[in-house]
């Protein structure tokens, strides 16, 4: 599918939000109940609506098919939405290497992002690993799981591999010497 990715303006706002009520309605219903949908919705718009985020729009011709943010200081994925009538077209792989490339730009060596239940195949599928369950508090009591997810984007170079496990040895050599002082005290 021929789809352009630009940085999203003001006025794409609503059409944003539309798209994203519609696709979190369509695409989370295996994984979350009604409450649970009703309260991302409306919890993901206040985000929106904060802008701390780069927003970027996937247009086919003239239409809206999807978006997604890149928080602004942090290497992490805010959202990557695509239009139920548009999945599986590669427009949810195209806007997550719009967020890599300028993650890159920004000099983070690794990006991150917390991916809904449904959402898990698709960031593996495009090189994401699981790191850990997550989840937040959305509306108040509504707790909405999800899935802490990770890319590395530049690897390590050699020497920097081995510094880091020789200090991940180092620490875990002093961690052993505390619990053999600590049983034998």
């Amino acid at each position: 599918m021929n789809v352009r990715v630009n940085l999203a303006t003001a006025e794409d706002f609503e059409a944003i939000a539309d798209l994203q009520a519609s696709s979190i309605r369509l695409l989370s219903s295996g994984g979350y109940n009604e409450r649970q949908i009703e309260s991302l919705i409306k919890s993901q718009r206040s985000v929106r609506i904060a802008g701390k985020e780069a927003l970027f729009i996937a247009c086919h011709g003239s239409t809206l098919v999807g978006f997604a943010s890149l928080l602004d200081h942090q290497p992490s994925i805010g959202a990557i939405y695509v239009h139920p009538d548009f999945t599986r077209q590669g427009v949810g792989r195209r806007l997550a290497e719009t967020l890599e490339k300028k993650a890159i730009q920004r000099n983070h060596r690794r990006i991150y992002a917390m991916s809904s239940l449904e959402a898990v195949e698709f960031y593996r599928a495009i090189g994401y690993k699981r790191a850990y369950k997550s989840g937040f508090w959305s509306d108040g009591p509504i707790r909405i799981p999800c899935v802490y997810m990770q890319k590395q984007l530049i690897p390590l170079a050699p020497m920097e591999n081995r510094s880091r496990r020789i200090l991940f040895l180092l620490v875990g050599m002093v961690f052993v010497a505390l619990m053999i002082t600590l049983l034998f005290w």
